[in-house]
């Protein structure tokens, strides 16, 4: 599926378990009572449900990625040579920063990025396609940003469900060599295109329920 697909069902997925499912089940996901947290758990479902491609460097979330490493690269370089010219300390600043973030974000970042790491290392539709790259995905993602953990990882596994209508196998049950496949459509295709109509539609439906929702608990206030 093309890269806008899987935002938007990603999106629409990680919003609808938010929305639709009991808190004591939502795993830490933010309550949805405004814009704010809706637009955070869209946000959410959307990263996750790119981030599986991120092991082909044509795809959308390599590109993202890259974008943004690059960012953080130029802003670090920036930071220095100013603190450089201007004497800021910026050294012990960047120490006492990820003091104050804490061992358990710093690792769940670290988990996260081992993740896209292997399954670039592995190829496209490989490790980062499986159950297991989902679990740990979760599991660092709760480490480093815990209220929006099910939503990205909501969208994770919206990724891997969509990608099982393709012709192209995913490896699901990773290091099984042998990948799955429903073989029912192809990327770009119709059924690609109706994907993206039905995820975006979905969004735009959950939102007007929830708007609902919350102008009804209001005007019963």
């Amino acid at each position: 599926m093309t890269g806008k697909t899987h935002i938007a069902i990603g999106a629409a997925a990680a919003l609808a378990v938010a929305t639709c499912m009991p808190p004591s089940l939502t795993g830490g996901v933010p309550a949805i009572a405004g814009d704010a947290s809706t637009l955070a758990c869209l946000a959410a479902g959307a990263v996750g449900g790119l981030l599986p491609d991120a092991d082909v460097s044509t795809s959308e979330a390599s590109r993202q990625l890259r974008r943004a490493w690059w960012l953080l690269v130029a802003v670090v370089a920036a930071a220095f040579v100013a603190d450089a010219l201007v004497g800021a300390n910026l050294g012990a600043r960047a120490v006492a920063f990820a003091r104050a973030a804490g061992v358990y974000q710093v690792a769940g970042v670290a988990v996260v990025v081992a993740v896209l790491a292997c399954g670039r290392a592995s190829g496209h539709r490989g490790f980062s396609h499986s159950l297991i790259a989902a679990t740990l995905f979760f599991g660092g993602a709760y480490l480093a940003v815990p209220g929006l953990a099910l939503a990205l990882a909501t969208g994770y596994l919206s990724h891997l469900a969509i990608d099982l209508l393709n012709k192209t196998p995913e490896r699901l049950f990773w290091p099984v060599s042998r990948g799955q496949s429903l073989g029912l459509c192809k990327v770009g295709g119709m059924a690609d295109g109706v994907l993206l109509v039905l995820g975006v539609a979905a969004v735009a439906a959950l939102i007007v329920a929830q708007d609902s929702r919350a102008a009804t608990f209001l005007i019963r206030w």
